[in-house]
């Protein structure tokens, strides 16, 4: 098995000690520690958290598609 499992929250790869498997109304999903416990802060942290997933993922974005066009 993989050492990494992929996080269906912030769409990151984290080592498997640090993921927790949750139950949801879709079945069972992989979930990073860091994610459950930023859920469960005040809506101020909560957002902070997603605007820096959000910037992360949106550079991720950004390199695919600069290395896709230098093809």
């Amino acid at each position: 098995m993989s050492a990494t499992i992929y996080c269906y929250h912030c769409h990151v790869q984290h080592s498997r000690d640090e993921m927790r498997l949750v139950i949801t109304k879709t079945g069972k999903r992989w979930r990073c520690e860091r994610s459950i416990k930023s859920a469960q802060a005040d809506r101020k942290t909560r957002d902070a958290f997603g605007r820096q997933i959000s910037a992360i993922n949106k550079a991720e974005a950004q390199a695919n598609i600069r290395m896709r066009s230098k093809d």
